[in-house]
């Protein structure tokens, strides 16, 4: 079994064993990527209280989600750049504790104005925390797993994305939508501290050359290395969140599914993208991070095509072409993030962060793309354009992304941690 650099200790005898603990440091890291996600996704169903509450319009209401991340994308690249030189660790903690303050914030706010500059400072203090988590997750995994801890991880995100919406439901209708936030806050203080015990001092400090027993690759890559290495990222979620951000309008009217059947649907999504997350993390360390990360954006540019077409088939046919469409999907996003790590090692923060700000851009565009397409061209439009840019990610993945020499496999990048 493979290790990382700083899950080792030497014992008098010379001798190097791994300290228990990396279910517990998984669990943590999931648990800590569901409460960030889950502050993204439960804004939703919260907009009318603080519509209400401030007097403001919806639209107006909206903007806190898009202040939030345009913060979020902002930040990113400075808080990697930090995680980097000050160490993953560190700058985690201190994500976790200042995202808290400003989630307390937000529900403490005697105003609008005050309540959009708490959500500047949530999307800043976020931005810090996601790529801190994704580095030391792949950083401490043992090579030959290190997809499937990756896979792991990002399942907290994912399961936010179906829980999200509900939670904030449900706490407001018993209380209201400030202690939703208040309570998020609560809970990033205590994960900050919970975080402080899972990861070990020193954790997520670059390994200096002589710690890796071999040359690093891309040591000191270009802004430019960083960039086009994590569009695939970005065609990836412009390929899925164009159709996705609208797939309730496709359920609904074109489909002519009834509520329930739309709720059914959405929770089948959520349960194929888990399942397809954690089965993607486990096929890349058995078959490498290639042939999953093409293999899954050729297929769901497939299951695109073939989910415009079900829309008018009947409903159970739709609904399994939907699920498989998103257990195709997820095993990208797991098996590209284990990649960029082994390709990567000394940077892993702040290309991580990059990775999740282009995330975020090509999450934003394809929603933009989307409802462009579907008031101008009509909904029928939407899903081919998503499977084009699914194609091209593919391409760019293949052709463009990497550089030769941060190509890594996975069974040859075992090196970096004996």
């Amino acid at each position: 079994m493979g290790t990382s650099y700083f899950d080792r200790s030497t014992t008098a005898a010379g001798t190097k064993s791994r300290p228990p603990g990396g279910r517990a440091r998984l669990a943590v890291a999931f648990v800590t990527l569901l409460v960030v996600g889950t502050d993204l996704f439960v804004i939703s169903p919260l907009l009318p209280g603080i519509s209400d509450q401030y007097g403001v319009s919806a639209a107006t209401a909206g903007n806190s989600v898009t202040v939030f991340s345009l913060a979020y994308m902002a930040g990113a690249p400075l808080a990697g750049a930090l995680a980097d030189r000050l160490g993953r660790r560190a700058v985690l903690i201190a994500g976790l504790l200042l995202f808290g303050v400003a989630n307390a914030a937000t529900g403490l706010s005697p105003d609008f104005a005050v309540l959009l500059a708490a959500r500047v400072v949530a999307g800043l203090a976020a931005s810090s925390i996601t790529p801190s988590v994704q580095a030391l997750v792949g950083q401490s995994a043992p090579a030959e797993r290190r997809g499937s801890w990756m896979a792991v991880a990002t399942a907290g995100f994912l399961v936010s994305l179906a829980t999200g919406a509900p939670t904030g439901t449900a706490v407001a209708s018993l209380f209201s939508w400030r202690e939703t936030f208040v309570g998020l806050g609560v809970l990033a203080a205590l994960l900050g501290g919970l975080n402080a015990i899972a990861w070990p001092r020193g954790a997520g400090t670059a390994a200096p050359a002589a710690a890796t027993g071999g040359p690093q690759p891309l040591a000191g890559p270009r802004l430019v290395d960083k960039v086009r290495a994590v569009s695939v990222t970005g065609l990836w979620a412009f390929a899925v969140y164009s159709l996705y951000t609208y797939i309730g309008t496709g359920l609904s009217e074109v489909a002519g599914l009834s509520t329930g059947w739309v709720a059914t649907a959405l929770v089948l999504y959520g349960v194929g993208a888990v399942a397809g997350s954690l089965s993607g993390g486990r096929l890349a360390d058995r078959f490498g991070t290639s042939k999953v990360v093409v293999a899954s954006l050729v297929l769901l540019s497939a299951l695109e095509l073939m989910l415009d077409a079900a829309f008018h088939a009947p409903g159970w046919v739709l609904l399994v072409v939907l699920g498989l469409f998103a257990l195709v999907s997820y095993p990208c996003l797991p098996a590209y993030q284990s990649r960029l790590v082994g390709a990567f090692p000394r940077n892993t923060g702040s290309v991580m962060a990059w990775n999740s700000c282009f995330m975020y851009l090509g999450t934003s565009a394809g929603s933009a793309a989307g409802g462009t397409l579907l008031s101008s061209a009509g909904f029928s439009w939407i899903a081919p354009v998503g499977a084009v840019a699914g194609l091209a990610g593919a391409l760019v993945y293949v052709r463009w992304a990497l550089p030769h020499e941060a190509a890594v496999p996975i069974a040859s990048s075992r090196a970096l941690h004996r």
